[in-house]
């Protein structure tokens, strides 16, 4: 390179560089400052709300900071504190405050009175009880991050189905997110659904009180197994359709024809099977090891033969170990001793009534002391059914 090239490109470097900007003093030192900050004041806000969930909510230090993952920055206490004081202020106990939390750390992050406070004073209107609205939120509490027009509107909808508050409550906290279905998209169409079958309202209101759960399936779902309880042989009218509907709900079609060929392994035709399910459907409810069991008793030991529990299927229905066998003992005993117990056939002993039962086979032999003894005693490898 010639000393003249060489001069030419150190010039137009250095004038290169005299556009780099450079950062003046004063502005490296605002620089430094405003991240040095940043940076500390984010420590402090995760410390606190970090110590927050521990010291007030009953956190430990793993779940405060599984929490903090959901919590956005927190300028003081008085948010949070607001929203336990809410919970506090209609009975919420620490642990019960915990599992809200827990569930939906955000709700620490809530104005309280533009959200939280309006629903819990609705709820009072429609006659909840501060303990009411403790079991609402802690078992469906996803639901209640609705809008407050949202979430009234289903408990209303709800009130007016299952027909009492305390019903509500039950149901909600048997089963989380149920009051987290639509209204539009679920509830509403598969009432329709039911009604055009032929229910009336005062037997909708009472299916749903005791299987709920119906009306909070798919409506394809729902049709699907309406036309399944038809094709075996439940018609719309009868007043087992309900009953059906429900016991095939959760029913699936591999687990009913393993039901069938068990009982087919025990002498029953396909047609006493579908005979024995529409008189009692939720027979294919117990599992096959329940029933087995149940079987191998009566067919063996009572001497019930297959042929005559096949028209009868209530006594499948009955526990083994609370009702056919005690009762069977007493009656053995009995017999044994010369007592005429009655020339009944067995499934009309074991379906008397509790009390009358006692009553007419074990508290009027007082001449047999042991019979009460012998009725209370819990049978070998007992479990329930």
């Amino acid at each position: 390179m010639t000393l003249m090239n060489r001069s030419l490109y150190v010039s137009l470097l250095f004038k290169a560089l005299t556009f780099i900007p450079r950062r003046r003093p004063a502005d490296a030192a605002v620089f430094l400052s405003t991240h040095s900050y940043s940076a500390a004041s984010r420590a402090p806000q995760s410390n606190l709300m970090a110590e927050y969930l521990v010291s007030s909510c009953g956190f430990d230090p793993d779940e405060a900071a599984k929490a903090l993952k959901l919590l956005g920055r927190i300028e003081s206490r008085h948010q949070p504190d607001s929203v336990l004081g809410l919970f506090k202020s209609y009975g919420f106990d620490d642990t019960q405050v915990k599992k809200v939390i827990s569930a939906n750390p955000r709700w620490l992050l809530l104005d309280v009175e533009k959200t939280l406070a309006p629903k819990f004073r609705a709820l009072q209107d429609l006659g909840f009880s501060c303990s009411d609205i403790t079991h609402l939120v802690i078992s469906n509490n996803h639901a209640f991050s609705y809008k407050s027009q949202t979430i009234l509107s289903k408990i209303q909808l709800w009130q007016g189905l299952l027909g009492s508050n305390d019903l509500l409550v039950k149901v909600c906290k048997k089963h989380r997110w149920f009051l987290g279905y639509s209204i539009e998209k679920t509830i509403q169409p598969n009432i329709e659904i039911l009604r055009d079958c032929g229910i009336t309202d005062q037997k909708l209101s009472m299916i749903l009180r005791y299987r709920p759960l119906l009306g909070t399936l798919k409506a394809e779902t729902l049709k699907a197994l309406i036309s399944r309880v038809e094709g075996l042989g439940v018609a719309r009218t009868s007043g087992m359709f309900l009953h059906t509907l429900n016991a095939l709900k959760s029913v699936s079609e591999k687990n009913f024809k393993a039901h069938l060929e068990f009982f087919e392994g025990f002498g029953w035709s396909k047609d006493d099977f579908l005979a024995a399910f529409r008189k009692a459907p939720c027979l294919v409810g117990f599992s096959l090891k329940s029933l087995q069991r149940k079987m191998e008793f009566l067919v063996n030991e009572t001497r019930c033969a297959p042929s005559y529990l096949a028209p009868r299927p209530r006594i499948l229905l009955m526990s083994l170990e609370k009702r056919l066998i005690p009762r069977y003992r007493i009656l053995t005993v009995l017999k044994s001793r010369g007592v005429h117990i009655g020339n009944h056939q067995m499934i009309t002993y074991m379906l008397y009534p509790e009390k009358k039962f006692l009553e007419k086979f074990v508290i009027r032999h007082t001449e047999f002391p042991e019979l009460i003894e012998l009725y209370n005693e819990a049978p070998k490898n007992r479990t329930a059914l």
